[in-house]
């Protein structure tokens, strides 16, 4: 057993010196089919070990990864049996496979690492963890070449070849036919269920309280004045299980209310745990209510109404989920009519959430302004928890309007940052849209120069770091 152990120890120093690129010769070795069978064997242990520590502290098992690694072993040999019939000679395979094998421990580790590197990187560092990754399968490739080398005595034109099969035969249908041979994962810890609280929620009295609840926020809405041109502020955060939304709806009220002169004429739809009593759930009927109630107490034909909208999207519809109730999401030709039977002449809507392009062409009209934070079949950023602010309200709201009252060009201005914030992260880019209508054009100029005329507050009063 001492030599057998003894010539292990033998075979992985050699193979690590392979990866290192370091002088070896083929005498290093110690080539027997039993080494072959202890360097497998000592691999599978090592990837076993390496994965139970990475899944603590609750680990488990993963026992589809037990064929993936069989699967993984006999693609291996396969490949290297190709490679032996390339330089014709048989006798190369068991040599082969046993300098591979030997250098498995290096990558492994190696391996092990650049996880580590994944899971202390920002969310913003994923190009660093792509580069980091394409740098180890060049090392990997660059190595196994070194141990053709060794094998055919030196360099010669079937080293490359021997490198091209074993890519195909072997690394390519393993990525393809057993892409998880990781053997234990992180479970999630017993006993903790995250969806506890909305299991607790009650129904039935969510739902009954709404009326008293919206009546509540919508009584004290201030009317129109007569000496001036209006703005009212409705905010709707649709989707319950990401605080995101919540803080970009209440950011976007306290902004308007600062800076455009919305206090006491705004109101805010959340769907959230925190604000499941306090405040109206963003609901279709809610939104249908609350613009009715602002058609109302609005000057028709002067007053404006700003829409803020923000939630996961998908083609053609706005999500609306607070789990376990059960809420109709929001589609372009649904907010249309409210507006419409509202009759609600002056909009400005803005819609951040992902394909939130596909709500202009139903909206768009002379006396309509509609910002999105994408185009109709692109995805927008930013929905996590993490954030304060979804990436379009970052810039918007918190670098632009805050600072300029001119929506054309505080819009402009995030369309390019944001362009160039998903460049540098390797984004599909979201393209964020605008439409002014003719009618609209002329409102908002009117709109801003009353405001920097001193009906507005100063710049730079609310502060959020996302």
């Amino acid at each position: 057993m001492k030599a057998y152990l003894s010539a292990l120890r033998r075979n992985i120093n050699a193979g690590t010196r392979l990866c290192l690129f370091r002088r070896c010769a083929a005498d290093d070795f110690d080539v027997s089919l039993d080494q072959l069978v202890l360097l497998i064997a000592l691999n599978l242990l090592l990837a076993f070990f390496l994965d139970l520590v990475s899944s603590l502290p609750h680990p488990e098992f993963y026992s589809y990864a037990v064929a993936a690694n069989g699967l993984d072993i006999l693609l291996l040999l396969f490949a290297v049996y190709l490679v032996s019939k390339l330089l014709m000679n048989n006798h190369v395979a068991l040599r082969l496979a046993v300098y591979l094998y030997s250098m498995g421990p290096f990558f492994l580790l190696l391996w092990v690492m650049l996880g580590r590197l994944e899971m202390l990187l920002p969310p913003q560092g994923a190009v660093i963890y792509g580069v980091s990754y394409l740098l180890y399968l060049g090392w990997a490739v660059i190595a196994m070449g070194w141990a053709f080398t060794l094998l055919a005595g030196g360099y010669s034109r079937k080293v490359p070849a021997a490198m091209l099969m074993i890519v195909l035969a072997w690394m390519l249908p393993v990525s393809y036919f057993a892409e998880n041979t990781t053997l234990w994962f992180a479970a999630e810890e017993e006993g903790v269920d995250e969806y506890a609280a909305y299991r607790a929620l009650d129904v039935e009295g969510i739902f009954y309280r709404q009326p008293e609840l919206l009546a509540e926020h919508l009584e004290p809405l201030l009317p129109e004045r007569s000496d001036r041109d209006d703005l009212y502020f409705l905010g709707f955060a649709g989707y319950a299980l990401q605080d995101v939304f919540r803080n970009e709806i209440e950011f976007a009220r306290a902004l308007f209310d600062e800076r455009f002169d919305t206090a006491g004429r705004s109101l805010v739809l959340i769907n959230n745990l925190a604000t499941r009593d306090t405040l109206p759930l963003a609901s279709s009927i809610n939104l249908q209510r609350a613009l009715q109630h602002i058609g109302r107490v609005i000057d028709r034909d002067n007053d404006v109404v700003v829409l803020f909208l923000t939630s996961h999207g998908d083609r053609a519809e706005l999500s609306v989920n607070f789990w376990p109730l059960r809420l109709n999401d929001v589609t372009p030709q649904m907010l249309k009519q409210y507006l419409d039977n509202a009759a609600i002449k002056w909009r400005i809507i803005m819609v951040s959430a992902c394909y939130s392009g596909s709500f202009i062409k139903t909206l768009k009209d002379p006396n309509t302004a509609i910002m999105t934070a994408s185009s109709a079949d692109r995805s927008s950023f930013g929905c996590d928890d993490k954030r304060k602010l979804t990436y379009f309200g970052e810039v918007l709201l918190q670098k632009q309007l805050q600072h300029q009252f001119s929506f054309a060009a505080a819009f402009e201005e995030t369309a390019r940052q944001i362009e160039l914030r998903e460049r540098a992260e390797k984004r599909d880019p979201s393209r964020p849209q605008i439409y002014i209508g003719e009618a609209m054009q002329e409102k908002l100029r009117r709109l801003e120069s009353n405001l920097l005329g001193g009906t507005g507050k100063a710049a730079g009063s609310l502060l959020l770091e996302p």
